[in-house]
């Protein structure tokens, strides 16, 4: 069995030492061997790990159920089929572009909520798609052998053309098939997931984003919650639901304390097999500017959402997202600052190291890796704040990028096609001057307001003598410089952006438009850092590659992977944990809901919706609302089912605690917790808030 390495690894490592907490809170100590985590893949699962900690050894046949019932949702989310008619559990925050193309006009079923009466009322979702992992093959001798001893540059080229080989054959041997390689180990392993996809996708339900996201930002990645984050879709084939036998049955008596039990979904991205030279370029470098990033855009789109109230409405999903990601890499970013972290970090890579260190072959090998990954952490910090800002892309600006078509647009058509940029590609040229001549009309408050933010970046980031802040700023303000360029540019009309396109090479080089100019200037520069980019980036990817395959001749599979947005299975048990000298639940209840609406004067975000205030009385206030979990989780989890040993739905992934966030590099059980939806809670808010009766029914069977 390929997991014996684990028992192995477990006595070979040190128990990580308690930390720092009350005496009350007892001796806790880390499980061992777990750096990495629990984002078990499907093909490799810890049959002996779940054994020795739990007792656990699945029965045949419980892996692939688990496996055909789970879903990728989307392209960004995971769900999961929990009913024999195609019925399919995810977050509200995964289904609001679903919600959203459901609504009718003079409807607002974001904030009001929905429920289809009968199967005919249920409502199309455009472009949303489901994804089922049929079958993994193993094909890594492929792609490594296409590699071969290519220098990295070349590399890189021979991966992109195997894999595309790969998934294309894949996709021309069977229908309504979606095939995807996916990248394990950091290139260390590579594997073909065929997936079935489901491409009519029906909304059932969906309560009132003010429930499913109760608290707002300054609630989210915090515990205890009161969320009541879901949303339910249907999956139709040939115009009529799906049969799937393959679906989690649902638990009506949730979970307990300590209790076994399983996420299936498909984390984002982690980075616990990142060098220390790496997560601190992060840590010094990209996370700051992120940041700073997120924090202009949240500021100009919190502006833009005082002008009208439709206007935000319009941006309340863009608003969502940017304040999600923001408090998301602040969670990671303080990781990266805890002295204790990094410290246990820098030991385990040390510890590795050292095992690779004392087998000559493989010193030979892997040994030079982390001191290639380290020079080019150098030059990356080098050139770091010139990448940010020669680009033709600022921040949600339309008119710099469009002067940018403009501008490239001769260069690259002049080229044979398979030289060219990607969207000046024959396959997109079409389209790409629809965009560069028409599209809709320029906002030009919302341009004003981007246009200054970003020139403010550019000012305090790049010298006085930069050539891009002197063609930009001139010399003036932010705000003077946007207006100035609003003022005299001619692209705003789509008259005079197809007059421009029309006049050829000859009239756009003699443009004085000033948006055209500073692209002028931009252009050279950012294909040369592109190109200076794409050299450290390969280099980089090949050295990364080298540590994971000296990870897996090290240790085997008994180190779980990176996180690639691909299905995993990941252990792990309610649990309260230590916080602010007390203890957080392991469950919240209704009773908690109403409590915390109160305690705010159900003001803000704490706002109980109308029917939530008239139908308390017909809640069982005692029923348990969200669970904190030891499940490992990350960004893609949201909307996997949670369930126990035998494969029932005990509750909906929505979120993580703040004290998890920096698990994205190394992984603790300590205070991070997975934060459910408890299977308890959704039925009950069905049944007496939602009366939406035939759908409990289906996920439970009559209520008795």
């Amino acid at each position: 069995m390929r997991f014996r390495s684990l028992l192995a690894l477990v006595a070979l490592l040190p128990i990580a030492p308690l930390a720092s907490a009350s005496a009350q809170q007892g001796a806790f100590r880390e499980y061992p061997g777990l750096e990495t985590g629990k984002m078990w893949q499907f093909d490799v699962p810890p049959l002996e790990y779940w054994n020795t900690r739990y007792g656990f050894q699945p029965p045949a046949g419980w892996l692939d159920h688990a496996r055909l019932s789970a879903l990728r949702y989307a392209g960004y989310c995971s769900a999961s089929f929990v009913s024999g008619q195609g019925l399919v559990m995810t977050n509200h925050h995964c289904g609001r572009e679903c919600i959203e193309s459901a609504t009718q006009p003079g409807e607002d079923l974001l904030s009001n909520g929905f429920v289809a009466a009968t199967p005919a009322d249920e409502r199309a979702c455009k472009g949303i798609f489901l994804d089922q992992l049929q079958e993994i093959t193993d094909v890594t001798g492929r792609v490594q052998g296409a590699i071969g001893n290519a220098k990295p540059e070349e590399a890189a080229r021979l991966r992109t053309s195997t894999i595309a080989a790969i998934e294309k054959e894949c996709i021309a041997a069977v229908t309504d098939v979606f095939c995807q390689v996916v990248t394990l180990y950091r290139g260390g392993q590579y594997k073909l997931y065929r997936f079935r996809r489901f491409t009519d996708v029906r909304l059932v339900m969906a309560p009132e984003s003010q429930m499913a996201f109760f608290g707002g930002d300054p609630d989210n990645f915090t515990y205890p919650r009161y969320d009541i984050d879901m949303s339910f879709v249907r999956a139709y084939v040939d115009g009529k639901p799906a049969v799937t036998d393959q679906h989690f049955a649902w638990s009506k008596a949730g979970a307990k304390e300590d209790e076994l039990l399983f996420v299936i979904g498909n984390p984002g991205s982690t980075g616990r097999l990142n060098t220390m030279s790496q997560l601190k370029y992060l840590r010094d470098v990209s996370y700051p500017a992120q940041m700073a990033t997120l924090d202009r855009r949240i500021g100009v789109t919190e502006q833009l959402s005082t002008v009208t109230e439709e206007r935000a409405k319009a941006l309340r999903n863009q608003l969502f997202s940017l304040q999600n990601s923001r408090k998301a890499i602040g969670g990671y970013q303080a990781g990266l600052l805890d002295p204790k972290l990094m410290a246990q970090k820098s030991a385990w890579e040390a510890d590795f190291r050292k095992r690779v260190a004392a087998n000559p072959a493989f010193q030979l090998k892997y040994g030079k890796a982390w001191g290639e990954i380290a020079l080019v952490q150098q030059e990356l910090r080098a050139t770091a704040a010139r990448r940010r800002m020669y680009t033709l892309n600022a921040d949600l600006s339309r008119l710099l990028p469009t002067a940018g078509m403009f501008v490239r647009y001769n260069d690259e058509v002049a080229k044979p096609d398979s030289l060219r940029l990607p969207m000046y590609r024959d396959a997109n040229r079409k389209a790409l001057e629809i965009a560069m001549v028409a599209g809709a009309p320029i906002d030009t408050i919302a341009e004003r307001l981007w246009l200054t933010a970003w020139f403010g970046t550019l000012q305090k980031d790049l010298p006085p003598t930069d050539p891009v802040r002197r063609a930009a700023l001139g010399g003036r303000t932010p705000a003077a410089a946007a207006e100035a360029m609003l003022a005299s540019t001619t692209l705003i009309s789509p008259e005079r952006r197809l007059a421009l396109f029309q006049s050829g090479e000859t009239g756009i080089a003699a443009s004085k438009d000033p948006f055209i100019v500073l692209a002028r200037v931009i252009d050279p520069l950012d294909r040369s850092m592109t190109k200076q980019v794409q050299a450290l980036s390969s280099r980089e990817s090949a050295a990364t590659e080298l540590i994971a395959r000296a990870l897996l001749a090290t240790f085997g599979n008994s180190v779980a992977p990176d996180a690639t947005f691909s299905l995993r299975i990941s252990d792990g048990q309610p649990k309260r944990y230590p916080m602010n000298g007390t203890f957080a639940p392991a469950f919240t209840t209704f009773y908690g809901l109403y409590d915390r609406s109160i305690g705010f004067e159900s003001a803000g975000p704490w706002t109980l919706p109308q029917r939530w205030q008239e139908r308390k009385d017909s809640l069982t206030l005692a029923t348990p609302y969200n669970v904190a979990s030891t499940n490992d989780i990350i960004g893609g989890n949201s909307g996997s089912p949670v369930i126990n040993r035998d494969a029932e739905v005990v509750g909906l992934i929505f979120d993580g605690n703040i004290e998890g966030l920096p698990n994205r590099f190394l992984f603790t059980e300590y205070q991070a917790r997975a934060v459910y939806l408890d299977s308890r809670a959704i039925i009950e808010a069905l049944r007496s808030i939602y009366g939406a009766k035939a759908l409990a029914d289906e996920l439970t069977g009559p209520a008795s």
